[in-house]
């Protein structure tokens, strides 16, 4: 209608009514692309806000898996320990105390990788909305966390120390499956769920019955001169663990606290 009306004013030569249809025109649409633009923008905050609370939500359940994670490695570490003194002192006398040595002697050689959880990130990352919630420094930062302590922990994990294989071949098979069963039953819960820190994962296992196979189990982890080698790399690798964990639980907390400050 009002292209119509605009036509016969120019056939007219009238140029005032020409001028104003223009400009109403011209209005019309600039205020049919500004509210386009409104539109996108409100649709960008609002994208914008779900993937920051959604990355945090997994920065957060990181944060619970590096204490589950620090936990369990405590308690391996400590194991180790009691081997290592173990092996420095004379042989245990009793039953009690020569199942435990053993026992000791398998979960110091246990292992649970972990990494952060780039799940979030990576659909964020390959979509580009990772552009609406965090600028070119904190893009930065989330790209060392998830992507370059990745690569650090591969390298880390790549250096085996051999204890955990060799201690599991010293153990008599039998020994190992009792071990194997007694210590799946240990709490194992899911981090990121509640009440998922219990205060020990490995509850004390009753001896197997076959005393003789305890005995041969004990003796074959104690004359290993090549266990005693390999315990000490395992012991230096528990003792850089809960370090490199502390690094990326500083790392996720930090990025909780700034994705939250730009809410």
């Amino acid at each position: 209608m009002i292209l119509r009306r605009l036509a016969t004013s120019i056939r007219k030569q009238d140029w005032f009514t020409v001028f104003i249809e223009t400009l109403i025109v011209v209005l019309g649409v600039f205020l049919g692309l500004q509210v386009n633009n409104w539109n996108e923008a409100r649709k960008d905050r609002v994208e914008a806000e779900t993937s920051r609370e959604r990355l945090i939500a997994e920065l957060q359940a990181d944060l619970d898996a590096f204490a589950v994670r620090r936990q369990w490695y405590e308690e391996v570490q400590e194991a180790a320990l009691r081997v290592d003194e173990a092996l420095r002192s004379d042989p245990p006398e009793t039953i009690d105390e020569t199942w435990g040595f053993v026992l000791d002697s398998w979960i110091a050689g246990g292992e649970w990788p972990f990494e952060p959880s780039a799940q979030i990130y990576s659909e964020l990352q390959n979509s580009g909305d990772l552009d609406l919630i965090a600028s070119g420094s904190m893009q930065r930062r989330l790209r060392d966390y998830y992507e370059d302590s990745v690569n650090e922990i591969e390298t880390l994990m790549i250096f085996q120390s051999g204890y955990r294989d060799l201690s599991r071949q010293l153990i008599e098979g039998r020994v190992g499956m009792l071990m194997i069963d007694c210590l799946s039953s240990a709490p194992s819960p899911e981090p990121s769920q509640p009440s998922a820190n219990p205060d020990t994962f490995y509850e004390n296992c009753p001896p197997p019955e076959d005393i003789a196979l305890l005995l041969r189990s004990a003796k074959s982890l104690r004359e290993s001169e090549t266990l005693r080698l390999q315990l000490n790399f395992q012991l230096s690798k528990l003792a850089w663990l809960p370090t490199f964990l502390d690094y990326l639980d500083r790392q996720a907390a930090s990025l909780v606290s700034d994705l939250e400050t730009e809410q």
